[in-house]
């Protein structure tokens, strides 16, 4: 056999007799391996030296090889160890995503303590930034940038100092992404505050998503609106790129929280994945404890980086 087969250990002998001649049988014990993979490599090597040889399973644990029709050697192959239950798999991924952070330190540390990998998506200019990074790095959590982006009835709707505009230059566009990444230090994402007109502009988002590429960012996509162009052209510039699925507490009251939880696991169960964005109030906090203890324990809160990218 090849120097990779198993080696045999010969652990008795058996005196037979065939047309008058007495003869031997060796009794070989094999040490475990793959049975399926030995069979093929002794059959295969057997007809290559010893053309008349066969080998013939007589059960499970014990092989005969002959030649000519005589048995010569009977393996015995220790008895197959019963495979292990393979893990259940999760049915569903769920990645949770807070937004506008960086104002209140205390609903930072209550979802910090929630026990799942909820990103902390920052705002570059909110008072107690630094503070919420703390939290956020302490707790091992992934950490986004909340950029302001130019929303439909700009100028009457506000969406926030340093706001992506899409009267800005390229140069310009770029600079406020640069300044983002500086004041969300250990950022790896950015996803958009508001952006309904923004990220409806090739040129605004090509511009962004460049600068975002030169920071090593990914773009999770708000989808504020419909016609967003975020991700089409992430793909264009070589980008990673998510969107989000459900909006958590456009209602804020635990009950509607707690269906648009549902909603998220219904749906990361029934494609394999989802994104939820909700916003730190203490209702989605709440809303959140309970659905962790009664959610399907097929769904598994993840990060947003362990998703496939779209």
């Amino acid at each position: 056999m090849s120097p990779e087969a198993a080696a045999p250990q010969v652990v008795s002998t058996e005196q037979r007799e065939h047309a008058g001649q007495k003869y031997t049988v060796e009794i070989l014990r094999l040490p475990p391996s793959d049975r399926q993979a030995l069979h093929d490599r002794l059959v295969k090597e057997l007809a290559s030296f010893v053309p008349g040889a066969k080998l013939l399973r007589i059960s499970p644990e014990n092989w005969d090889i002959s030649i000519d029709g005589l048995p010569t050697q009977r393996l015995h192959l220790p008895a197959e160890a019963p495979k292990p239950e393979e893990p259940k798999r999760a049915a569903g991924r769920l990645a949770i995503v807070i937004d506008d952070m960086g104002e209140d330190v205390g609903l930072a540390r209550e979802l910090a303590k929630l026990g799942v990998p909820v990103a902390f998506s920052i705002w570059p200019d909110s008072g107690n930034r630094e503070d919420v990074l703390k939290i956020a790095k302490a707790a091992g959590r992934e950490i986004l940038i909340h950029l302001p982006m130019q929303p439909k009835g700009y100028p009457q709707v506000a969406p926030g100092p340093h706001a992506l505009l899409t009267t800005m230059t390229a140069e310009q566009i770029q600079d406020a992404v640069h300044r983002s990444t500086k004041r969300v230090h250990g950022a790896i994402g950015l996803n958009n505050h508001m952006g309904s007109e923004f990220t409806e502009s090739n040129l605004g988002m090509r511009a962004a998503l460049s600068a975002m590429r030169d920071e090593g960012l990914f773009f999770l996509d708000s989808r504020t609106t419909a016609a967003s162009v975020g991700v089409v052209e992430a793909k264009k510039l070589g980008i990673r790129a998510h969107q989000r699925d459900v909006f958590l507490d456009n209602e804020l009251v635990v009950s509607a929280i707690l269906k648009q939880l549902r909603k998220a696991e219904a749906l990361a169960r029934e494609r394999g994945h989802a994104i939820a964005i909700g916003h730190p109030h203490k209702e989605t906090v709440a809303a959140l404890r309970q659905w962790l203890k009664e959610k399907d324990s097929s769904v598994q809160v993840v990060t947003v980086t362990s998703l496939s990218p779209q």
